[in-house]
């Protein structure tokens, strides 16, 4: 007797790989569920969507590297927050004992209107598989916020993301891989 959802077949390669990719895009939004919660809340608004589904279907296709058994995660091609805003530009990350500070470029002719959206930063460390991050953090305008990291960070290498979004909550920008960052 079959049970639902239960197959006596063995899987096709296809179904592995699919399932690879899920597995891997999976396990790495597991730690960033409140921050991807909040960074596709805008994508999904009016539909049946919901923003961990969305997020899990754009890295999915977006996201992935190498052919089965070797599928794998492109960090630098994630996303973990999608919007119409613009993205940070040119962002880089200094590390300085537990302190991370990240900067962007803020150009002399910036728009008024997104002089005071909020920095959203995200710090992955898959040795440990978690995450620290920062829903609200400094305006767009002083191209420059930090962040403390848990002591058991130091000596891990980080995945370092940044996004913003409007001031008055209406709007967000797609995140932004702001690169690998290893404690020397």
């Amino acid at each position: 007797m079959r049970h639902i959802g239960k197959s006596n077949k063995k899987p096709t390669a296809a179904q592995l790989a699919t399932r690879q990719k899920m597995a891997a895009v999976i396990k790495f939004l597991r730690p960033a569920l409140p921050f991807v919660n909040v960074g596709f809340e805008l994508e999904v608004l009016g539909t049946d969507k919901n923003p961990h589904n969305a997020a899990v279907s754009y890295n999915v296709k977006n996201a992935m590297q190498g052919s089965y058994p070797d599928i794998s995660l492109n960090y630098s091609k994630v996303l973990l927050s999608k919007g119409s805003l613009e993205p940070a530009i040119d962002p880089g990350a200094t590390l300085t004992g537990t302190l991370l500070e990240l900067t962007w470029q803020v150009a002399a002719d910036m728009d008024w209107g997104i002089k005071n959206d909020r920095a959203m930063l995200f710090i992955y460390c898959p040795e440990l598989d978690k995450a620290v991050y920062v829903w609200s953090g400094s305006r767009r305008s002083t191209g420059k916020d930090e962040i403390e990291l848990p002591l058991n960070y130091v000596d891990k290498e980080l995945q370092v993301y940044i996004a913003f979004k409007a001031d008055n909550g209406k709007s967000m920008s797609n995140s932004v891989w702001v690169g690998l960052v290893a404690f020397n």
